[in-house]
Parts: C-alpha cells; structure tokens; sequence
C-alpha cells in the first residue's frame, strides 16, 4: 500500500510537468524495489492523473463533448463547426489521438520492453531537456484556433512521448508554441489532448491485472495509487500553469538534465 501512496505522488506529481512522470516512475520503482507487473501499475497511476485533468478542465471537456455530438448528428454539414469553435478543436484532438492510437499500438511491444533499461530512460529524459529548449515564444492564437491538420502533428509529438523518459506534455506544449499559440494556451491543448490518450492507454495495460493478482497486488491498494494520483496530479496542474504563464520552462530542462545525469552516473 505504502508502494502505491509513494507512486501516486511521484505520478500526480510529474504526469502534467514536462519532465516524464514514466521516467519517474521507472527510477522510483527500480530504488524501490517495486516489482512490475506488466504496465498495469502505470496505466491505473495515469488514469488518477486523467481523472484530474477532467475535473479541472471539465468545462472545457463538456463543450466539447456537445460539440462532438453536434458535429455527428449533423454529419458534417459544417453549420455547427461555423458556429462553435470547439467543433474544430473537437476534430483537432480526435486527430490527435488516432496519431497517437496508431503509432502506440504499432510500436506498443519494443517499446514496453524499454521501459526496463533505467540508464536508457534516464538518456532519454536527458533529451526531453533539450526538445524543451526548442520552444518558441510570442505566439497570439488560443487552442479553438487549432487545425485537423495541426491534430496530426501534436498526435504525432504526443506519440513520440510514448518513450519512456520523454515528456508527453514537454513534447506537446513545446509543439503547440511553435504552431504559435500562447504559452498557457499551448498548454491547455496540451492537457486536452492527453486526456484520451491518458485514459484509452491506461485502460490498456488493464489486461495485465491478472498478472498483478498473482504478484500480490489488490485492488484497494490500486484504489489508493489512483486517488493519490488523481489528487496530486490535480495539484501539479495548477502549479504548471502558473509556471508556464511565468514562462520557465527553462527550469524543467535543467531539472531533467540533472536527474537525468544523476541516474546514469548511480545505475549501472
């Protein structure tokens, strides 16, 4: 249970900062001892997080939900995407996530077998520092203002975070600022689109609950992980945000650089 408390908060903590909340969890079960079972562990860890994403953008998830079923009843007359801009960001995250879906599912197997190298998830979160560095300000349009065409490309940086140590939000809020957005609207999109993403991979990995039963796991323990994640990562939100709209993103690649390099130099 103590386990599961302690992964929740490092998750809740890092989900929603650029920094691979996966590469943390991969250091903090391997000096933990934690035994893995499967990705299940991870995949209930991430669904506490989206659960807090929901919450906190739940205005945002419901126009664009009725947005959703207006663009389907209507099927693609176009009135209602002219009529409400989150039609368009609507079909900018479904875009997003098909990319996403695709490329996970094609690579789903090399990559969960990477997340049992920690020298090359520390390497790897060592690169998310410096695809921090590549992020562009002064940037005007706001997440409604996002393309389809533009779904594509966050999809696709979302799905290269797919690698453990690469940070899903570094990649995607660095994207959505050099599309030109504002630097907390980079961000918003950023956690919108997560959220499918987030919730479709968690319900994934559940196929592995059967192999956590037999490691020992239980259920309340999972409870316990989600709920510490969910309010944690609901936390780590808000600080986000402020930092982002602080523009610091700088500090998160310092950080990434040094916990990366501090694993290498410990793991052998």
């Amino acid at each position: 249970m103590l386990d599961l408390v302690v992964l929740g908060i490092v998750q809740g903590l890092t989900e929603f900062l650029p920094v691979s909340s996966t590469a943390h969890l991969v250091f903090a079960e391997h000096f933990l001892g934690i035994r893995r079972p499967g990705l299940v562990l991870e995949g209930v860890l991430h669904l506490g997080t989206a659960l807090a994403a929901i919450v906190l953008f739940w205005p945002d998830v419901v126009r664009l939900l009725k947005a959703g079923l207006t663009l389907v009843t209507r099927r693609g007359s176009g009135s209602g995407a002219a009529a409400d801009p989150y039609s368009r960001l609507a079909l900018t995250i479904v875009a997003a996530t098909v990319v996403t879906a695709a490329l996970g599912l094609i690579f789903e197997r090399p990559l969960e077998r990477m997340f049992s190298s920690v020298r090359g998830v520390a390497f790897q979160l060592i690169i998310t520092g410096v695809l921090l560095l590549w992020h562009r300000e002064g940037g005007q349009r706001s997440a409604t203002d996002a393309t389809v065409a533009e779904g594509f490309a966050l999809g696709l940086a979302q799905a290269v975070a797919i690698i453990p140590g690469i940070s899903r939000s570094g990649t995607t809020i660095v994207t959505g600022l050099r599309l030109g957005m504002q630097r907390t609207e980079a961000t918003r999109l950023s956690f919108l689109i997560a959220i499918p993403a987030i919730v479709g991979a968690g319900l994934l990995t559940l196929r592995d609950a059967g192999r956590a039963t037999a490691m020992g796991y239980t259920a309340p323990q999972f409870a316990v992980g989600f709920a510490v994640a969910a309010v944690v990562g609901a936390a780590s939100i808000a600080w986000l945000m402020d930092m982002v709209r602080r523009g610091r993103l700088m500090y998160f690649a310092v950080y990434c650089w040094a916990v990366g390099a501090l694993v290498l130099a410990v793991v052998r």
